[in-house]
């Protein structure tokens, strides 16, 4: 198990999550999500390496240089879609960079 620092890929997309009501599943999810990434930053599924799903984040973040997605299952048929690089700070430790939540739909729609 590798412990990993989860952060959000943008202070927009972490406003989106801190903007959901407590109560809300999807919020329940993510909060429960994050901190299973925290311990082990392997809790999601590995995304193939020829994905279409890859090659769409690798090429919408470009400057992060992208080489693994990893899907992580959450309420209401949505996925949380995070990577993994390493922090250059704390060789010990994992970033585990959030770079967005999909419901089942438009999940489906990347990965064609």
């Amino acid at each position: 198990m590798k412990k990993s620092e989860v952060i959000f890929i943008s202070d927009e997309l972490e406003k989106i999550y801190n903007d959901l009501s407590d109560n809300e599943p999807l919020k329940k999810g993510i909060k429960k999500a994050i901190e299973k990434i925290e311990e082990d930053c392997q809790s999601g599924e590995n995304a193939k390496k020829d994905s279409h799903l890859l090659k769409f984040y690798k090429d919408k973040f470009d400057e992060l240089n992208i080489n693994n997605i990893r899907i992580y299952d959450l309420p209401l048929y949505y996925r949380l879609i995070y990577t993994l690089v390493p922090n250059p700070e704390k060789v010990e430790i994992i970033l585990s960079i959030i770079l967005d939540w999909k419901n089942h739909k438009d999940y489906d729609k990347l990965n064609k």
